[in-house]
């Protein structure tokens, strides 16, 4: 019976940064087989042990050794393996030389993304698509995103933010002056600098003025309570999000007072504005129109920062 130890390895790790299990499996052993030529043969043969690629592998299970599996898992190869360790001919170790890291399929993603824009053997619609073109499917697929939300459904929630997460590595990859790696960096220092009670001694308790002071120390030059808020969002989304800037900026935005009969509760709410839009429709008035116009008025949305 030979013995045959199965080394696996995460492709997304340097060929080199091998466990101790992985260097002790190598350096003791007789025969050392491979496929093909790898990064991970390569590495091998650096580190001064002599590595057999292209070894044919049924008479490889008959000598016995360790086997540096390829990137793909050398899946065309484990009928054969598995046929080998029933019939008892093969005695199976099986050894991890590294694992991959939590997020390492971002890294597939971001490949899979240079991929299509490659000038050879790439997809032509995508070579051709810019900041503006992709611009709708990146609302579309935030909207599907919070439908499966509301559906409760895992999968669909699963695949829709793979959905939305596509568009943003679509943007880095088009962009002058930066790429994926510059926007996830620029991501960790916010997240950060905005944490100060995680990623020091600051006190939890006053998380939202840490989060504020900073949101203000990186942008100096907005002087009014709205700058910063998009001001293409829905016209329901954009005020509630004013309202709040204007509540964190200490200075309420002065709104109209409902009659004291007509003050829904919690659960009333969703048919209180369902109400105003179809009394805003009969009496011949846009909804979405009438309620953005009320308020650039109210909180001057006109004035940039």
């Amino acid at each position: 019976m030979s013995a045959v130890v199965w080394l696996l390895t995460s492709p997304r790790v340097p060929a080199g940064l091998l466990s101790v299990e992985a260097w002790d499996a190598l350096h003791g052993a007789e025969y050392v087989g491979a496929g093909a030529e790898s990064p991970l043969v390569r590495a091998v043969r650096d580190a001064g042990i002599e590595v057999s690629a292209g070894e044919d592998f049924a008479a490889f299970l008959k000598r016995g050794g360790v086997w540096l599996v390829a990137e793909d898992g050398d899946e065309d190869l484990g009928g054969a393996l598995a046929g080998a360790v029933a019939d008892g001919s093969v005695e199976l170790e099986v050894v991890y030389g590294s694992w991959d890291p939590p997020g390492a399929r971002l890294l597939d993603l971001v490949a899979a993304v240079a991929r299509l824009h490659a000038d050879e053997g790439g997809c032509p619609w995508h070579r051709e698509q810019t900041h503006d073109s992709l611009a709708p499917f990146l609302l579309e697929e935030a909207y599907e995103v919070l439908d499966a939300i509301a559906a409760g459904d895992p999968a669909e929630l699963r695949e829709e933010l793979g959905d939305l997460l596509f568009q943003p590595v679509l943007h880095a990859s088009l962009a002058a002056g930066f790429d994926i790696d510059d926007v996830a960096g620029d991501l960790v220092d916010k997240i950060i600098r905005r944490h100060p009670h995680v990623w020091g001694d600051a006190d939890p308790a006053d998380l939202y003025r840490h989060w504020n002071d900073a949101k203000a120390a990186e942008k100096p030059h907005r002087d009014h309570p709205a700058d910063g808020v998009s001001r293409d969002l829905p016209a329901l989304a954009l005020a509630s999000k004013v309202i709040d800037r204007f509540e964190d900026a200490g200075t309420p935005l002065p709104t109209p007072e409902l009659p004291e009969d007509l003050k829904p509760g919690a659960e009333e709410v969703g048919d209180f504005l369902l109400a105003a839009v179809a009394a805003a429709k009969a009496a011949g008035v846009e909804p979405e129109l009438a309620l953005r116009r009320a308020l650039v008025v109210r909180a001057d949305l006109e004035q940039e920062g």
